[in-house]
């Protein structure tokens, strides 16, 4: 074993707080960090969280265009996948200027818009009142209503944000 010589800093610096200063996109990365989960995963499963989140985001962005089609839900999806098997690309999700302020107040204080709230329980009466109309089973129709009932008092009950 080679003895390492102690070479002295030519310019100490006394107040080294600063070095722990982290730069903004580098917090970000930390606090996606905080998503990945306490055990290592392997390199497959790490690929199909990717690859989950890639699908998500794709969805999620589809949804900012396409009426009927909701883009929270599917970011959401795609930043806990990523979590997983990208922390860089959770990062970035939630830097996007269209998601990151709804990510941020869903994570923070599970809070919905007023606005997606009430798009979301008008789709779904709408997609009721199609399935009723169109003659579904009775069977179908309490089990679906049923569902939606308790998918829209869960949303409704989200602080709005």
């Amino acid at each position: 074993m080679l003895a390492e010589k102690m070479i002295p800093d030519p310019d100490p610096d006394p107040d080294p707080a600063p070095a722990l200063a982290m730069p903004a996109d580098e917090a970000v990365c930390a606090n996606a960090a905080t998503y990945t989960s306490t055990h290592v995963i392997g390199r497959a499963a790490q690929m199909a969280y990717r690859t989950l989140g890639f699908v998500c985001l794709g969805l999620a962005i589809a949804g900012v265009v396409l009426p009927g089609l909701p883009a929270t839900p599917f970011a959401l999806l795609s930043v806990w996948a990523f979590g997983r098997g990208s922390p860089e690309w959770a990062a970035r999700v939630q830097r996007d200027p269209r998601f990151g302020p709804t990510l941020r107040n869903w994570r923070e204080r599970r809070a919905v818009p007023v606005k997606a709230k009430c798009l979301a329980v008008g789709s779904m009466a709408l997609s009721y009142a199609l399935l009723f109309v169109s003659g579904a089973p009775a069977l179908a129709l309490w089990t679906i209503g049923l569902i939606l009932v308790c998918v829209a008092s869960y949303l409704v009950t989200r602080p709005s944000a």
